[in-house]
């Protein structure tokens, strides 16, 4: 039976596959020649909602200016990341598609160098890192960067006398003096469990403020995996104190992200470990909530805090199309500034190109605040091989249940460390 369920699971994603990429493969230039000598572009985005829209306005747009070719333009979802891998196992990639944080890591082969493009000259500083490499490729236009860390309630910080804390053991305090001052009625840092994602963006932040962040690291062990793995236990640990001391909604493991941000737009919540989007997201509940960003804090001595970076909204040329100077036209299209301030605004995030305003909204001002903080790469991206977010979400749920020990969380993390790092998988 299960073996059944898995061969029609496969063929849904491989129709799928088809359905986001067919115009893309090897015959493309035949069938435009068949149209009145059109071009057709397969572009595909693992962006949803509002922002997806935004992106798909553009490429509407670029068609009307651009009338000898015809965008097939794809935002799947949460099945972008399956049907990508079908396609790559394949080599039969969308003629552009976005990275969504692996432009290196996973899609670098995949990828035509852009470097030649005149927008590349514009790259930020701060998201030049996660898009080149040392050779001087560039892999991908990022048409807006990722600066996370996690979000406070403004007014419910207000109302308990607490600042913005920067480091572990100042949001312990503010943690403290929020469940007592409130009574409990305000829960200090909200987490959907459910959806299990919300756990592993946590184990994420966290791994880099204890493992990479601190002057004296890890990064090399976790990189050539020599990495002690009992030195993991730390984030286990101090996971489970928060659960411990009531610093958690009591509900962690049945409330979803859509409970948090609710629970943030009433002013039930002080701290949310997901990002700048929870604000957004919380205005659904209520339209005058006041959130803020805040650095992640250090939890070293003598080291400061930083927001997790990278990807966010990008496309990337596929290598083999067979359509490569149209799909550089779309790409430099996205680059222009009119349009990379439609896409920032959409996500409330900051440009990728150098020259544009940011256009964030209510987090302009904090993006302008901490313009100045170290950006890291999000933890898994860099020093965990491909596979290991759901082990961290997974593992994480089963601490919080009383599953396993953070010893053995850190024993699961270990195990498919090295298995994947052996596989390349």
């Amino acid at each position: 039976m299960k073996k059944t369920k898995t061969a029609s699971v496969l063929c849904v994603l491989l129709a799928s596959a088809w359905a986001i990429t067919a115009c893309g493969t090897p015959g493309s230039d035949e069938e435009g020649a068949a149209s009145g000598g059109q071009t057709t572009l397969t572009v595909a985005t693992n962006v949803v909602g509002e922002p997806a829209k935004v992106l798909q306005t553009i490429a509407d747009k670029f068609m009307q200016e651009n009338p000898d070719v015809k965008v097939e333009f794809s935002a799947p979802g949460a099945e972008y990341e399956n049907i990508m891998k079908v396609k790559m196992a394949s080599n039969s990639m969308p003629d552009v598609f976005a990275t969504h944080g692996w432009s290196k890591a996973r899609y670098g082969q995949y990828l035509l160098d852009l470097k030649d493009e005149p927008w590349a000259k514009q790259l930020d500083d701060a998201i030049k890192p996660a898009v080149t490499d040392e050779s001087g490729k560039v892999y991908a236009l990022p048409i807006d960067q990722d600066k996370s860390g996690p979000a406070y309630n403004a007014e419910v910080l207000e109302k308990y006398g607490v600042q913005v804390p920067t480091t572990w053991d100042e949001l312990l305090a503010a943690a403290e003096q929020i469940k007592t001052k409130s009574n409990g009625e305000v829960t200090p840092i909200h987490i959907g469990g459910a959806d299990s994602w919300p756990i592993g963006q946590f184990v994420d932040f966290m791994a880099t403020s204890l493992f990479i962040s601190p002057q004296n690291n890890f990064s090399k062990q976790l990189t050539d995996g020599s990495f002690d793995w009992t030195n993991f236990d730390k984030l286990p640990e101090i996971f489970l104190d928060l659960q411990k001391k009531g610093y958690l909604n009591k509900d962690v493991l049945t409330a979803k992200y859509s409970d948090s941000a609710k629970a943030f737009g009433e002013g039930k919540v002080a701290f949310g470990f997901y990002g700048p989007f929870l604000i957004e997201e919380a205005k659904k509940t209520n339209s005058n909530v006041k959130g803020g960003l805040m650095p992640i804090p250090s939890t070293a001595a003598g080291d400061t805090p930083t927001l997790a970076g990278g990807e966010k909204t990008t496309w990337g040329v596929w290598k083999d199309s067979k359509n490569i100077d149209a799909a550089k036209k779309f790409v430099a299209f996205y680059a222009k500034p009119e349009n990379v301030t439609l896409v920032t605004a959409a996500q409330a995030l900051p440009p990728g190109l150098k020259g544009i305003e940011i256009n964030a909204g209510t987090m302009t001002a904090d993006f302008t605040k901490y313009k100045d903080t170290r950006v890291l790469p999000y933890f898994d991206r860099a020093y965990l091989p491909n596979g290991m977010w759901d082990v961290m979400c997974k593992n994480g749920q089963d601490l919080l249940a009383g599953g396993i020990s953070a010893r053995q969380f850190s024993e699961n993390m270990q195990k498919e460390y090295d298995r994947l790092r052996t596989t390349g998988k």
